[in-house]
C-alpha cells in the first residue's frame, strides 16, 4: 500500500528528477517507509512512496525492475493471493529475488499479459512501463479500491497519481477547478466517484475494473477488463447451501487478508459488518494461526472510534464484541480543543468534496499509526451488496408495495426499524401518505421498475442528472459525457439485482471507497476489506434477492453465516447508525462560532459557485437557536467542504 505517481513527457522534452521528486513526494502520507525515483530514456519517469507491508526489506523497493531490466513498475495495493501465484510462476521457471507481492505482477504481467488481471485477488493500481516497445500500461482493481488519477494532455503530457493533491505540485502545470464538476459535488457528492470524474479540469480517474495504454505516438487508450456480470455463478438452490457456501468464502477472504509483515488490526464500530470481520478472524484463528501463511504477530487489537453523548456514539455494541471474543480494544474520541483545526486539515488534505468531516474515521486511523498498526481489516461492501441502506430497503419495499406482494409489509418493518424511535416516526407518516397501491406480481416482477429506472439512467451517454443543492448558485446537472464508450451498454443488461448493483458499482459505494483510501492513508494505514473479495461479490450477484432481504432482516444470509460465532444481540441488531460525524452537536456547540466565522468571512461572501448572502442568513439563525436538524447539517456540509478547499 503506497503512493504512486508518473511522468512523461510526449513532446520529448527531458524529465528532470526534481520534478519527479516534488510530483511524488507531494504523497509522503501514503508512503512515509521510503521513496524511489526512476527515468527512462530522457522524458519518462516512475514514482513511489513506500508503506512497507510485505516484505519489509530493500528488496521490496519500487520502482521495480523484471530481471531482464524489460519492464518496470510501480504498484500501490495488495495481491492477496500472491504466494499461490509465486508458486505457479515458479512452475514455470521463473525465479524471485524478493518476498513481495510487486516482484508477482511482474512476473505475471510478463507470462500472461493483460489476462495476469483476471488472476489477482487484490486490490491495486499499478503502471508497468515496457522499455523495448515503450508503452505504459495502466490498470485499477475490480472494484476500484485502490485510486489510480491521471492528467492527459496530447502531445505534451501524460502523469498519474493516487490522489489529486499531487497535481497541485505539478510542475509547469497549474490545477484549476471545473465548475461543472465541482458544482455536482456540491449537489450530491457522490455523483462523480464512479464515473471517472474529479472536480478538477482534465484530472480523471482511471475507472474500476479497466486498464489502458499509453503508446510511444501519444496514444490514450482505456479499457474495460472487468464486468461483474460475466461472472456470476450458479449458487446452490437449497438457502442452508447457499449459507455454507457464503461462510466459506467469506472466511477464505479474511484468512487471505491477515498476510502481512506488520501488526494488523481491525477497525470495530460494533455494526454487523465490521463485527462480522473481528468475530471471524478470532474464530479463525482459535487454534488454527497454522494455517495462514505470512501470519503477524499482532492481530487481535480492535480500534473503535466513540462519539460520547451523541445519537452515533456506538461504543457499547463494541464493548459487546469485543468481550464475546475476549479481543482488546482502543477507543478513541475526538479531541475537541482541535475539532476545528483537524476538521480544516483533514479536508484539505482530503482534496475532494465528502458527506461528512472525514475526522470521523480519520481519528480511528491516527489511532493505529500511533500504536504501531499499519494494517486494518475493515467491513466496507457488504452494505452494498445486502441491503444494508435504509434507502435499499425502502426500494425494495416500494417496488414489493406497487407489486402488492406479501412481502411488502416485512420490507417496511424492516425499513422502520433500521431508524431511531424520533426518525421512525416520521418515515412513517411518511409511509402512509403513500397511501395503498396494489396490483398483483411476484418479487421478479416488482423488480422491474427499479430495472427500468437504472436502464433509464443510463440511456443518454452522460452521466445522470442530480437534484441540486438549494443553496448552490448554479444548475448542478451540468451534462458530463461517459469516459469510454463501453460504459453505457454494460448498463443496458439484464440486472437481476438492480438496487444493490446500483449501490455497489455507481452509487454508494464508490465515494465510501474513495473517503476511506483517503482517510485512512493520511495516517499512513492499509485498509484490507473482506466483503470486497471479487470470490463472494459475483457469488452474492448470483443469488437471488430473498437470500439477501428477508427472515425480519437485511443482510440475510450473512447474519445466518455468523450463528455462533458472533454474539447474538449483535448479530441481531436492526438500527443502522453508520459511520458519520455528529454534525449536529458539533453545529449546535463547539462549532457554532467557527460556522459564524466562516459565512462572514471574505472569502465565503465573494464564493461564485453558492447564494451566499441567504445562507449566511439560514446559518446565523439557526446558529443563534441552536436548531440544526440533521438534514439541514447534511445538506450545509459539503458546502462548508467546498469553502474550505478554496481558501487553502
Amino acid at each position: 500500500m503506497c503512493g504512486i505517481a508518473g511522468i512523461w513527457h510526449l513532446d520529448g522534452v527531458p524529465l528532470q528528477e526534481v520534478k519527479l521528486r516534488t510530483f511524488t513526494d507531494s504523497l509522503l502520507h501514503r508512503g512515509p517507509d521510503g521513496s524511489g525515483y526512476s527515468i527512462y530514456g530522457q522524458s519518462l519517469g516512475l514514482g513511489h512512496r513506500r508503506l512497507s507491508v510485505l516484505d519489509l526489506s530493500e528488496g521490496g523497493r519500487q520502482p521495480m525492475e523484471s530481471p531482464d531490466g524489460r519492464y518496470a513498475i510501480t504498484f500501490n495495493g495488495e495481491i492477496y493471493n500472491f504466494l499461490e501465484l509465486r508458486r505457479e510462476l515458479n512452475q514455470q521457471g521463473f525465479q524471485f529475488r524478493s518476498d513481495s507481492d510487486t516482484e508477482v505482477i511482474l512476473a505475471a504481467y510478463q507470462h500472461w499479459g493483460r489476462n495476469c488481471q483476471l488472476r489477482f485477488n487484490g486490490m491495486w493500481a499499478f503502471a508497468i512501463y515496457d522499455r523495448q516497445l515503450k508503452t505504459l500500461f495502466l490498470s485499477r482493481d475490480r472494484f476500484g479500491v485502490k485510486p489510480l488519477h491521471y492528467l492527459f494532455q496530447p502531445g505534451r503530457l501524460f502523469a498519474f497519481a493516487s490522489e489529486t493533491l499531487a497535481f497541485k505540485h505539478l510542475q509547469d502545470y497549474t490545477r484549476s477547478l471545473d465548475s461543472r464538476a465541482f458544482l455536482r459535488s456540491l449537489s450530491d457528492f457522490s455523483s462523480l466517484e464512479a464515473y471517472g470524474y474529479t472536480i478538477y479540469r482534465d484530472i480523471f480517474q482511471l475507472l474500476p475494473g479497466h486498464c489502458a495504454e499509453m503508446s510511444r505516438d501519444g496514444q490514450f487508450r482505456q479499457l474495460r477488463w472487468w464486468d461483474t456480470l460475466a461472472h456470476t455463478t450458479s449458487p446452490p438452490a437449497d438457502y442452508q447451501q447457499q449459507v455454507e457456501h457464503f461462510r466459506e468464502l467469506f472466511q477464505s477472504a479474511c484468512r487471505l487478508r491477515l498476510r502481512s509483515d506488520v501488526p494488523v488490526a481491525s477497525a470495530l464500530s460494533g455494526g454487523v459488518d465490521s463485527s462480522a470481520v473481528y468475530c471471524t478472524l478470532h474464530h479463525l484463528m482459535s487454534g488454527q494461526a497454522e494455517t495462514v501463511e505470512r501470519l503477524p504477530k499482532n492481530w487481535q487489537t480492535a480500534f473503535v472510534a466513540t462519539f460520547p453523548n451523541t445519537k452515533v456514539d456506538e461504543r457499547k455494541y463494541a464493548e459487546e464484541v469485543v468481550a464475546h471474543v475476549q479481543g482488546q480494544a482502543h477507543y478513541l474520541s475526538p479531541d475537541y480543543s482541535r475539532l476545528v483545526p483537524d476538521i480544516e486539515s483533514t479536508t484539505r488534505l482530503f482534496d475532494g468534496i465528502s458527506g461528512t468531516p472525514l475526522i470521523c474515521l480519520t481519528d480511528v486511523y491516527k489511532g493505529m499509526r500511533q500504536n504501531r498498526i499499519v494494517v486494518s481489516l475493515d467491513g466496507h461492501g457488504v452494505d452494498e451488496l445486502l441491503f444494508g441502506y435504509r434507502s435499499s430497503v425502502h426500494a425494495a419495499y416500494q417496488a414489493a408495495h406497487q407489486a402488492g406482494e406479501p412481502e411488502a409489509d416485512e420490507y417496511r418493518q424492516i425499513y422502520l426499524e433500521m431508524m431511531f424511535e424520533d426518525e421512525r416516526q416520521k418515515a412513517l407518516l411518511r409511509l402512509e401518505q403513500q397511501g395503498p397501491i396494489a396490483r398483483a406480481g411476484g418479487l421478479r416482477q416488482s423488480l422491474r421498475a427499479a430495472k427500468g429506472a437504472l436502464k433509464r439512467l443510463f440511456l443518454e451517454p452522460t452521466l445522470p442528472e442530480v437534484r441540486a443543492n438549494p443553496w448552490v448558485s448554479a444548475e448542478a446537472s451540468a451534462k458530463l459525457p461517459f469516459l469510454t464508450p463501453d460504459f453505457h451498454p454494460i448498463m443496458t443488461r439484464a440486472v437481476d439485482d438492480p438496487i444493490n448493483y446500483r449501490n455497489f458499482h455507481y452509487a454508494e459505494l464508490p465515494y465510501n471507497l474513495r473517503d476511506f483510501d483517503r482517510g485512512s492513508m493520511q495516517h499512513g494505514i492499509e485498509i484490507r476489506m473482506p466483503f470486497m473479495d471479487y470470490r463472494l461479490v459475483t457469488y452474492l450477484f448470483s443469488l437471488r434477492a430473498q437470500s439477501k432481504l428477508g427472515g425480519g432482516y437485511t443482510k440475510r444470509i450473512l447474519r445466518d453465516a455468523m450463528k455462533g460465532i458472533m454474539p447474538e444481540a449483535i448479530r441481531t441488531r436492526r438500527l443502522k447508525i453508520g459511520l458519520g460525524s455528529p454534525l449536529r452537536e458539533w453545529f449546535n456547540g463547539s462549532m457554532s462560532q467557527y460556522l459564524l466565522d466562516e459565512v462572514r468571512s471574505q472569502g465565503f461572501r465573494e464564493n461564485p459557485y453558492i447564494k451566499a448572502d441567504p445562507l449566511r442568513k439560514f446559518v446565523e439563525e439557526r446558529t443563534r437557536n441552536q436548531s440544526w436538524s440533521d438534514e439541514e447539517c447534511s445538506s450545509f456540509w459539503p458546502i462548508l467542504n467546498g469553502h474550505i478547499l478554496l481558501k487553502s
